[in-house]
């Protein structure tokens, strides 16, 4: 059996999430990190479904982006955090991936820097949504007619969020960390905003 059906098999979504850090209720759902929940929504069993944005993946995935990990480096934490026994050459792992299968959430960034980015993460998620929402409803109707404010904010930054989206989600670690850098002062205004007006 190979190091990822060896991970899965032993450990379930839910037990990561609590091992991690992470409050579950009864029926096992936990505040989802990709956007702002009022309550609840990320179902946690074998594998894991937000109800509100729809995101999904097992537990190696969960892991990947709790840690901002590769999914070969989440497997081997979650085997090392588990006590699992890896078979043949996957129990060869280079120093780096040792060190990094011992670590906590608040060894991998400092526990602050990490709630940054899942917070930046968040909000940025609503930011967009909100933005694609004003881009329609306050379209001008006819090219006499004024434009709305929130259209006009809605084009002027609406590329630019998704931009920070996807260096947020997709980015390398050291592009990660400037975009948080970057916009971890505008983020609480922003989210604000989205309240107010979501």
């Amino acid at each position: 059996m190979g190091l990822f059906d060896e991970v899965k098999g032993n450990v379930t979504v839910r037990q990561a999430a609590e091992f991690y850090g992470f409050k579950t209720t009864k029926s096992g759902l936990i505040s989802c990190i990709f956007h702002n929940d009022k309550t609840p929504s990320m179902k946690v069993d074998r594998r894991y479904y937000c109800f509100g944005c729809g995101v999904t993946g097992d537990v190696i995935d969960f892991t990947a982006q709790l840690f901002g990990l590769s999914l070969k480096e989440a497997a081997l934490k979650l085997a090392a955090d588990f006590g699992i026994q890896i078979s043949g050459t996957d129990r060869q792992k280079t120093k780096k991936q040792r060190n990094i299968s011992k670590s906590k959430p608040e060894d991998h960034l400092v526990k602050s820097e990490e709630q940054e980015y899942i917070e930046c993460v968040r909000v940025m998620l609503n930011y967009r949504i909100l933005l694609r929402k004003w881009k329609k409803e306050f379209a001008p109707k006819s090219t006499e007619e004024k434009w709305d404010e929130k259209f006009v904010e809605a084009l002027k930054y609406l590329t630019i969020v998704e931009y920070y989206l996807d260096l947020l989600l997709f980015g390398e670690e050291e592009e990660k960390v400037q975009v948080v850098e970057m916009i971890k002062k505008e983020v609480e205004k922003i989210d604000r905003r989205c309240r107010k007006n979501g």
